[in-house]
């Protein structure tokens, strides 16, 4: 030891030795702050850390400690510090004044005593006035046991949920909801851990799970906010397999009723996933985890308005929550059949753009020319009514006209004048014997036939005889092999 307890820094060599105090005392030493971290059984030495030096210290060198073996006191407790007093350990809640034997104001600390169990959630407080309480480390999480650390996840929830609500840094929300989960997730229970604190472990991590989530919502962080849902999910389904058993009883006693416990809790994590599913283009998977929130949902509900008369102050919340969530299980469900209706029309188009875009293109204007064709149709015998060709081959008499030119035009003069005194309105008819063959529209409609036709129309017989060759060389193989 330095002289004087001169503090020293050691080699960095030299192992850190771990504590061995169970309550390490913060003093204040000469040369600050100071962190009592062991004392020798042997010679009674104590080894203090001095605090206000690390900013001294270069990072890959030991700490600065100090030997010595003065019983340095304590600094002075302030509200929140964890504190060691003759009835043990616990925290400061409340620093008062008060008159002593000698009329002097002398502070009185309010203890809350971790230290003592009562039944129930009733605590020990203990009023010290002298002597005064030591401050002592906080404990790490490591270190701390059921009750520490569920009251310390419990304290991270209160202050994330100010971040959330109050200042709107959901990053910082979504760090300390983490950061309450992680302090009680592998929390081991022992003979001192009751039901009480049983339940308020599967309160706040089913709590703080679904509030990360939806921290990681509003941050579009879907694939961590579908995982703390789906972690939430897993400790309600357990919890609903234990029904009826201690945590639950504790939990209905207490105000935390079923509709709350596996209807809303469980409907908000099912909403998120669903909500994560949408967004990566999972829209049946989101379906269907909607249709179980809404069964769900519709379940309680129906149980609560069955005894609306008689239902409670907390049933009547949970029914205004499970309403509202219901509403918002329908507009998703809206949304994830719109989005599929307009997945399966993208899908259609991409099929006839790639199968059959040219028998669409090519449809209109075979239309298009089918009715030029029947306009010319009717367009030809307005253009040949009252108009007879002559054959070249008929004989011509002297008058330069043929005896069946005669005819014909007699013909057609009574034909003209029947018409005439007929006042009932008929068809009109022409006959026409140009050498013009008459326009049909055989050729388009043979275009479309050949179109329609597959490949393999004008080649069946050649695709029969490679069968039957294929057939016999297969049979003929295998005989070959038998023989051998």
């Amino acid at each position: 030891p330095a002289p004087n307890g001169f503090p020293v820094a050691l080699p960095q060599s030299r192992p850190v030795k771990q504590p061995e105090d169970a309550d390490q005392a913060i003093v204040s030493t000469p040369y600050g702050r100071g962190l009592v971290i062991r004392t020798r059984k042997s010679d009674g030495i104590k080894e203090v850390q001095l605090l206000e030096w690390e900013g001294f210290a270069k990072p890959s060198r030991e700490p600065f400690m100090m030997y010595t073996a003065v019983d340095y006191p304590s600094v002075m407790p302030h509200v929140g510090d964890d504190v060691v007093c003759q009835y043990g350990r616990g925290r400061v809640v409340r620093i008062s004044r008060v008159a002593d034997a000698n009329k002097e104001l002398t502070p009185k600390y309010s203890i809350a005593l971790s230290s003592w169990r009562l039944n129930g959630r009733s605590t020990a407080v203990c009023h010290v006035t002298s002597p005064p309480p030591r401050v002592v480390r906080k404990h790490t999480v490591n270190e701390m046991d059921a009750h520490e650390k569920v009251a310390l996840a419990k304290s991270k929830k209160m202050k994330a949920t100010n971040f959330f609500s109050q200042k709107k840094d959901y990053n910082l929300a979504l760090a300390t909801y983490a950061s309450a989960v992680d302090a009680v997730r592998n929390v081991q229970h022992d003979h001192t851990s009751t039901n009480e604190v049983r339940a308020d472990l599967v309160v706040v991590m089913v709590t703080c799970s679904n509030n990360a989530a939806t921290c990681c919502i509003k941050m579009e962080k879907w694939d961590e906010a579908s995982k703390f849902a789906k972690n939430a999910l897993i400790l309600l389904d357990a919890l609903y397999g234990k029904r009826g058993k201690k945590i639950h009883s504790c939990l209905n006693k207490e105000g935390t009723i079923d509709a709350k416990l596996f209807g809303e809790w469980r409907v908000k994590s099912y909403l998120v996933v669903a909500r994560a599913c949408m967004e990566k283009g999972e829209v049946s998977d989101a379906m269907g985890i909607l249709k179980k929130a809404r069964g769900v949902a519709m379940g309680y509900i129906d149980e609560i308005n069955a005894t609306q008369q008689t239902c409670s102050k907390v049933e009547k919340a949970s029914l205004k929550s499970l309403t509202a969530q219901a509403k918002e299980i329908r507009r998703l469900l809206v949304e994830c059949s719109d989005k599929k209706k307009a997945t399966k029309k993208m899908e259609k188009k991409r099929a006839k753009a790639m199968f059959g875009g040219d028998k669409e293109n090519a449809a209109p204007s075979q239309v298009n020319k089918k009715k030029e064709g029947e306009q010319q149709q009717k367009k030809m015998p307005e253009e040949d009514k009252g108009s007879v060709d002559v054959p070249t081959t008929a004989p011509i008499g002297e008058s330069g006209v043929s005896d069946q030119e005669d005819e014909m035009t007699n013909e057609r003069k009574s034909l003209l004048n029947i018409n005439k005194d007929d006042s009932r309105p008929t068809a009109r008819k022409s006959v026409s014997f140009s050498q013009r063959p008459p326009q049909v529209k055989e050729f388009e409609s043979s275009v479309e036939d050949t179109e329609d036709d597959p490949w393999y129309a004008e080649h069946k017989e050649a695709m029969i005889m490679l069968a039957v060759a294929g057939c016999s060389a297969v049979a003929l193989i295998a005989l070959r092999r038998s023989f051998r």
